[in-house]
């Protein structure tokens, strides 16, 4: 990259300025891969290893002798191949170093640098070979700096012919093997100096090296976006005569077209080519920030609000005097985001059957979404979901938001009557209407807001809310609630041949042992019964007791609902004649 950093490329701008253009070079300094250079002869591997320390400093990369016989180089990638002719008249640098320095190679006429271009191959040779330290090297790219043609002893280049090798050059080689046997060498902080440089991002922000740019993710309408970040950078010794830009990529045919946006600085004029092809021509007095602040305004824009989703590639690519100065990429990429459709509601009843929210949604949304809260399918279910807001995100693609939608979700309660239940005898139950029905009848008939209860049975409510039909039922009984509710009458007649012509105790009670005694007021026992079945009549030894006011006592343990109990009772019993 030109520029790793924004802070590089500042300074950049002042050396470019000091140094007549020397901070413009294409440059490896391997400090996170290897930076797409590869190995070619008599490698064990034809890629290089990266090595992420031992550097000059930080990383660097190296490469292993396979040991067959030949000797092996290492390759420069893409980014120092292509025109390079703004090279011409400077200078190639690196560091580098070998494993084993016992021996120098026997192998000859085997050049140090290769550089290949135009139909022409150039060739180097060095004086001095890498040490086991790091070892710096450089060569001046000019016919007359010992240069030949095709090999070591071939005859100088003219100028004509190195500019034209550099106009074109396909292959830039440094040798690594300088030593006989299995060894290794390594290389870092590779330079080769140019009189012109473009970098459409140059802190490498949106992610994209070789001085390419990436916009972000176009997600929604309007599909529009700049094909450089703000920081592109541009330098240039000898002049730049005009920028091309091309859309390589279309995808919707008469719907993409880059453009514009402002007035363009003095001295560029625009040519537009067509909707895909755009030309910033330099009429003469553009500088570098002129030409910077142009492709600044330069959009790619999609007509369409329904574009392809993918991928746009557009070619930016300056020429100058001696052609075609370089291209750079800028990348655009349209996203095909999910639409989550209408918000809506619904209201549902409590123990219905569940509901699938999306079908809830108006519009037309896009399927395979999630909803927040989490519902398994997106099925509601009344009788295990909370009711509430739920949220639909729609489908959405690797950077762009995505698109929502909610349902509200009313769920219509029903009622309860209460639990079954027994009263005592004499008591009544009141059963009420709950307050959110609108609509109700009771099983009775009555549509009263209460109903009293004071007999047994099974009782019932249908009631509508706004949208839902509830009922519930209550069994009502009833039960003796004393522990044993008997009944002494207080006055009886003997022989009155009517219903108290003789006096006992009534006892509802299941009995299991039972003593009722009678005594006269002198404290003489008259009566006395071990079954409440057995009445006294009015008798004492055989003849008739006299009237008045007897006394009676009784004692049993019997059978309740709450238990077996034991109790003692006494009253008093009148005798009339």
């Amino acid at each position: 990259m030109l520029c790793n950093t924004y802070a590089f490329c500042i300074t950049g701008f002042v050396a470019l300025f000091l140094n007549g253009f020397s901070a413009v070079a294409q440059r490896s300094i391997f400090d996170t891969d290897n930076e797409g250079w590869s190995a070619v002869g008599d490698p064990a591997s034809t890629v290089p290893v990266w090595v992420p320390n031992g550097g000059n400093p930080g990383g660097h990369i190296r490469v292993t002798d396979a040991a067959t016989g030949d000797l092996w180089y290492f390759s420069a990638p893409p980014k120092f191949r292509g025109n390079k002719c703004g090279a011409y008249g400077r200078y190639l640098r690196w560091d580098q170093y070998a494993s084993d320095t016992s021996q120098i190679n026997p192998v000859g006429g085997r050049p140090d640098v290769v550089l290949i271009g135009g139909g022409l191959t150039l060739v180097y040779d060095f004086a001095y070979s890498p040490q086991k330290a790091w070892t710096p090297f450089e060569v001046l790219l000019r016919e007359d700096a010992g240069w030949r043609l095709n090999s070591l002893n071939g005859p100088v280049p003219t100028g004509a012919e190195f500019r034209a090798v550099l106009a074109n050059l396909t292959a830039l080689r440094i040798r690594g093997e300088y030593f006989t046997g299995p060894d290794f060498g390594g290389l870092d902080n590779v330079v080769l100096e140019d009189s012109f440089g473009l970098d459409l991002d140059a802190d490498d922000s949106s992610g994209v090296g070789d001085d390419g740019f990436a916009a972000d993710t176009l997600c929604a309408p309007p599909y529009a976006s700049p094909i450089a970040d703000e920081d592109v950078w541009i330098a240039f010794e000898r002049p730049v005569d005009s920028i091309a830009l091309r859309l390589l990529l279309v995808k919707d045919a008469g719907q993409e077209r880059l453009e514009v946006a402002g007035v363009l600085p003095g001295g560029i004029f625009l040519v537009q080519n067509g909707p895909t092809w755009l030309t910033l021509v330099n009429v003469g007095s553009a500088g570098a920030a002129d030409i910077a602040q142009a492709l600044r305004q330069v959009r790619y824009r999609h007509d369409d609000w329904s574009p392809t989703g993918g991928e746009r590639l557009i070619a930016v690519q300056a020429h100058g005097e001696c052609g075609a100065l370089g291209v750079r990429y800028a990348y655009v990429y349209i996203a095909q985001r999910g639409h989550a459709g209408l918000s809506g509601d619904t209201t549902l009843c409590a123990g219905g059957a569940a509901v699938d929210l999306f079908d809830v949604l108006g519009g037309s949304p896009t399927a395979g979404g999630r909803w927040l809260p989490s519902l398994p399918s997106g099925r509601f279910d009344p009788s295990v979901h909370a009711p509430g807001i739920y949220q639909y995100l729609a489908p959405a693609s690797a950077g762009c938001p995505a698109d929502t939608a909610f349902v509200v979700v009313r769920v219509e309660v029903g009622f309860s009557l209460g639990e079954d239940t027994a009263l005592c005898r004499g008591e009544a139950l009141r059963l009420q209407v709950p307050d959110h029905l609108r609509q109700w009848v009771w099983s009775t008939g009555s549509r009263a807001l209460l109903l009293d209860v004071d007999a047994p049975g099974v009782y019932a409510l249908e009631g509508h809310t706004s949208h839902c039909s509830f009922s519930d039922t209550i069994a009502v009984a009833f039960k003796e609630c004393e522990t044993c509710a008997f009944y002494a009458p207080n006055v009886f007649w003997p022989n009155s041949n009517g219903p108290n012509d003789a006096w006992r105790l009534f006892f509802p009670c299941v009995w299991l042992s039972f003593r009722l005694s009678v005594f006269d007021r002198w404290g003489n026992l008259v009566f006395q019964a071990n079954d409440p079945e057995t009445p006294w009549t009015g008798q004492w030894r055989g003849q008739l007791a006299l009237p008045g006011l007897y006394v009676w006592c009784a004692e049993w343990e019997a059978d309740t609902p709450q238990g077996r109990q034991h109790q003692r009772k006494s009253g008093e019993v009148s005798l009339v004649r």
